[in-house]
């Protein structure tokens, strides 16, 4: 059987509301080198009903991993959920976004093939608001100084985010301790080492609801802010700075 090129992975919790049109941009897809992980938190609504739907309709499209876990948060349902992925890239779509049109995988997957030695990128950030789509590209300064901007809070749009799988074994996966900005962490470890290939394009839509983790309330995003700041005091990074102390010491004893 041929290895997947792309892992996609959804982690679901009663999410009937947005699931199907995030599973019909998935099937949808012109690029089906591909598998995707399912991991339900044992749903009550028609979650599973969903799924399975899903399942019946694309198991001979290609791989579906369907499987359950108690519900402890999104970022441990992600990080049970990453270890199974086969793919040499991997995409985390959650049960609220959807791809823009059915090349985002097709490009995704030339990014990199154009790109060898590139581990990850990151592109323009898109919502659905109301039925209404609102586009915000990445500023340019960006792809300059994204090691210092990146201190300063979590920009990424990490649904237009796709990387290497080895990054997650690499790094740790996502941080169970938060609740809003999970991938923080793993984007500035990851930054330390390896930086993104900034991308002026649209891949996945993020549908804003009142029930979504960062933007759905004013309280939400504020503990966002308050988890980044914790999340960069935590791995000892200075913000602006871009640097951890210790490498920044070892630096300059180096061009000494």
């Amino acid at each position: 059987m041929q290895k997947p090129a792309i892992s996609v992975v959804t982690c679901t919790y009663n999410s009937e509301k947005y699931l199907k049109k995030c599973l019909k941009s998935i099937e949808s897809q012109t690029f089906i080198n591909i598998e995707h992980i399912i991991n339900d938190s044992f749903s009550t609504d028609n979650t599973v009903k969903i799924i399975n739907e899903y399942i019946q309709k694309n198991k001979n499209k290609y791989p579906i991993k369907f499987f359950q876990t108690k519900p402890k948060g999104i970022a441990r349902a992600l990080n049970d959920s990453w270890p199974k992925a086969d793919g040499e890239i991997i995409h985390f779509l959650h049960s609220d976004d959807y791809y823009i049109n059915k090349t985002s995988l097709e490009r995704a997957h030339k990014i990199f093939v154009k790109n060898k030695d590139r581990m990850w990128f990151t592109a323009n950030a898109i919502f659905e608001f109301n039925n209404k789509i609102y586009k915000f590209k990445i500023p340019a300064i960006m792809k300059h100084n994204f090691k210092q901007i990146i201190t300063t809070a979590n920009f990424l749009s990490h649904e237009n985010t796709f990387i290497k799988t080895k990054l997650l074994k690499k790094y740790g996966g996502f941080d169970d301790s938060n609740n809003v900005t999970i991938e923080y962490r793993l984007w500035l470890r990851i930054t330390e080492d390896y930086a993104p290939l900034i991308i002026n394009d649209y891949f996945t839509v993020f549908i804003v609801h009142h029930g979504s983790n960062s933007t759905g309330s004013f309280f939400g995003f504020t503990k966002g802010l308050f988890e980044g700041m914790r999340t960069l005091n935590k791995e000892g990074i200075i913000p602006i700075v871009g640097i951890k102390p210790g490498k920044l010491l070892s630096n300059e004893f180096k061009n000494r």
